[in-house]
């Protein structure tokens, strides 16, 4: 009887610390993945040009990001991160002292994440587009260079088809550009279905909601594409198995009026953003001369 007991109470404590462990799990996957007074101290400690955030509006949605200006007749350069994600994944880039000699930067947090309404998804990549093309806006006098990972390249992408103006290079990195080589969403519709959707966590759960109807917005770019006619360079990883290298040749394919370089990372998977940080800042400094 006494051991009887003790099991019941065995598995109702089990019960408890697998509850806790969720809602703990799903407190520390929604917080907001920085922390804005910490983040920007990290980012102008030691540095002469300083950073400082601020926000736009497009299609009732607000968009969030951090700028370091230098000179005003710099070039500026963008930076869009994946899924999930926030700004802050370009924090090696905004403190590098090379780069901040030579561009005006910028790095977003994409519509759903960061301080960016987070937590509400946006599968548009025309409204994506839209939020980002609000903040540069006021930078239509100067080069400006896009750079996006994984789900921030066809973002970016998009931003160059709406907005041809406002744009005059592109570096991709492993982006997902490609509908023909989306993968399989079985596992991400089933998280979405209401009662997962509520238990999921709410980074994954943008996540997921904004992958699922990705290969039908990218279907839908897909005649656009001829339009690009500005420098673009891909840096893909060959042992990639979030987002296959075939995406880099679909870009060369889809842009036939473009100087597509295509700069294949030997087993280098999905996380060449920072793995790969010295060949990702030469490829930028080659596009920067291309523009002058």
């Amino acid at each position: 009887m006494n051991q009887k007991r003790w099991y019941k109470k065995k598995r109702i404590w089990g019960l408890i610390f697998l509850i806790s462990l969720f809602f703990l799990t799903k407190m520390e996957w929604g917080k907001i993945r920085y922390h804005q007074n910490e983040f920007i101290t990290k980012i102008n400690q030691g540095s002469q040009v300083l950073a400082t955030y601020g926000t736009r509006t497009f299609a009732n949605k607000t968009i969030h990001f951090i700028q370091k200006i230098n000179q005003k007749n710099f070039p500026l350069l963008v930076m869009v991160h994946g899924s999930p994600g926030a700004l802050n994944a370009y924090e090696v880039y905004l403190q590098d002292s090379l780069l901040n000699a030579k561009v005006n930067m910028i790095s977003v947090d994409r519509a759903g994440f960061g301080y960016s309404d987070f937590g509400t998804a946006e599968s548009s990549l025309t409204i994506q587009a839209g939020l980002i093309a609000e903040i540069l806006k006021d930078f239509s006098n100067q080069k400006i260079i896009l750079m996006g990972h994984s789900m921030g390249g066809p973002v970016i992408a998009k931003l160059a088809m709406d907005f041809p103006e406002l744009v005059d290079a592109m570096l991709m990195v492993a982006p997902s550009i490609s509908p023909d080589l989306e993968p399989s969403n079985t596992w991400r519709k089933v998280l979405n279905f209401p009662l997962i959707r509520w238990l999921t966590p709410d980074g994954l759960r943008v996540c997921n909601q904004e992958i699922i109807p990705l290969e039908n917005e990218l279907e839908a770019m897909r005649a656009d594409w001829k339009n690009i006619k500005i420098p673009v360079t891909v840096v893909q990883g060959e042992a990639d198995k979030l987002v296959p290298k075939g995406n880099a040749f679909f870009a060369k394919k889809m842009m036939p009026d473009s100087p597509v370089k295509i700069s294949i990372v030997k087993d280098g998977n999905h996380f060449i953003l920072w793995s790969e940080t010295s060949l990702i800042k030469k490829e930028l400094l080659e596009l920067l001369q291309q523009l002058y």
